[in-house]
């Protein structure tokens, strides 16, 4: 027996769902991505988390790893000091390469402001 919500056995729910996006095929299933989001909310007194997203970044592209492109990607850094940040360690091109340009500051995709 599976879990029983809404009342359909979570067993019997096809979990797969196949689709076209900007000309490519798709398939999400149980747990795929469709939101990506790197934020730092207020967090201007500790920027070295969104530094270290940043180098993070680096390695995926040098790497050569691709975000799909139906992954909704979005970058909320506490502040504009974190970007100078970014931008002034040369960070800011692999994040943007990744699909993470700044949306806004502060609070954002957290609170359903993903840009």
């Amino acid at each position: 027996m599976g879990f029983k919500g809404f009342g359909v056995a979570a067993d019997k729910v096809n979990l797969n769902h196949s689709f076209k996006y900007n000309g490519e095929n798709h398939n999400l299933q149980h747990g795929s991505i469709v939101l990506a989001a790197i934020t730092s909310c207020t967090n201007t007194s500790n920027p070295d988390v969104m530094v270290a997203a940043g180098l993070v970044a680096k390695k995926a592209v040098e790497k050569g790893i691709k975000i799909k492109n139906f992954i909704k990607t979005t970058l909320s850094p506490g502040s504009g000091v974190v970007t100078k940040y970014l931008n002034k360690s040369g960070l800011s091109k692999y994040l943007d390469e990744l699909g993470f340009t700044t949306a806004g500051y502060g609070c954002m995709t957290c609170i359903g402001n993903s840009g």
